[in-house]
């Protein structure tokens, strides 16, 4: 498969095979339905399936060619019967308006220019605000041949109910630890492809972008304003303020990883897995004298956040609840 083709991933081949199989029985749906964690390679998947339709040469296990007139378009971004709907660039909101899905429902009754299958992927799908996902429900409920709907989502419970029960839905879990590893490891020049996926949740394309920005040194900040806060040497509202200019979504998961590796340490001081291996000294201490249930009802107000996220609310105001409350158990723990 040619360097210049779409790459689906290693650990998406049974999801790959069954949908070449529905293909070639010409059962395929009209509807499709990514879910799973972000980061584990699903727009990757949408992509490369895409290709293996529109290809004119495809092999018998749906492979492009790469070569062709159709991947040529497709990979040059210039396909007229493929369609990308996303949240408008620029946009404050992240929503996808409706004004992207009429496009859609314009488009996907034109008759296709390759003769072939018209593509549409919608991404991410659970951004359609409340106008635009009724518009969406309309095309589904009047499915056109040879039209493939794609949606895609790290959030499918935000979708409305109608809308999932019109797709057939594909899970993408993680990956397996020595698959994603092994991945990593072609990939990674420096640094520790293991704790690299810890840092990331499990998720390999998370850990890949950690690379190649300065996320690692943001997170290292942060451990450092947390621990600060632990031994009270700076003020909650002060992180918080500093935290609010940060991608909230980022800073609550690693909240999260920190907070599920206390737990973790408080019940053995050899867990089989942390999310921060390097940092394991240091949550130790701040585990120890703190109340399990405490923590766990802490953890409980950080994951409520992380729902939460996307409802445009005060980040810095949520961060500073968060911190004083935090700190709050760290006092009644004796700190």
């Amino acid at each position: 498969m040619p360097e210049s083709a779409y790459q689906r991933l290693p650990w998406q081949e049974e999801i790959w095979f069954r949908l070449q199989q529905a293909r070639k029985q010409e059962r395929l749906p009209h509807a499709l339905l990514f879910t799973g964690p972000a980061g584990v390679g699903k727009v990757n998947f949408a992509f490369a399936f895409t290709q293996s339709l529109l290809c004119a040469q495809a092999d018998d296990r749906g492979e492009p060619c790469g070569v062709c007139r159709h991947c040529h378009l497709l990979l040059t971004g210039n396909h007229p019967d493929f369609q990308w709907i996303g949240p408008e660039e620029g946009s404050k909101s992240g929503e996808i308006r409706i004004a992207s899905v009429r496009e859609l429902t314009k488009d996907v009754s034109l008759t296709t220019q390759s003769g072939g299958y018209k593509v549409v992927i919608v991404s991410p799908a659970d951004r359609m605000n409340s106008a635009a996902a009724n518009s969406l429900l309309k095309t589904l409920e009047e499915p056109v041949s040879n039209t493939l709907l794609m949606l895609i989502s790290d959030n499918p419970s935000r979708l409305l109910p109608t809308i999932r029960s019109r797709c057939q839905q594909f899970t993408f879990p993680y990956p397996e630890q020595n698959e994603a590893i092994a991945w990593l490891t072609e990939r990674v020049a420096s640094g520790d492809p293991e704790s690299l996926l810890a840092l990331a949740g499990g998720a390999p394309l998370l850990a890949l972008d950690m690379l190649g920005d300065d996320t690692i040194t943001k997170r290292q900040s942060a451990f450092k304003a947390f621990i600060d806060l632990s031994q009270a040497r700076i003020d909650p509202v002060k992180i918080a303020a500093e935290w609010s200019k940060q991608d909230d979504k980022q800073l609550l998961e690693w909240l999260t990883g920190w907070l599920v590796d206390m737990l973790r340490l408080q019940v053995t001081g050899q867990p089989p897995l942390l999310y921060n291996r390097e940092d394991k000294q240091a949550l130790q201490r701040m585990a120890q004298p703190l109340n399990s249930a405490a923590l766990q009802r802490f953890l409980l107000q950080v994951y409520e956040a992380r729902r939460l996220t996307d409802n445009n609310l005060n980040s810095q105001l949520m961060l500073e609840k968060l911190l004083i409350d935090w700190y709050a158990c760290l006092h009644r723990a004796g700190r």
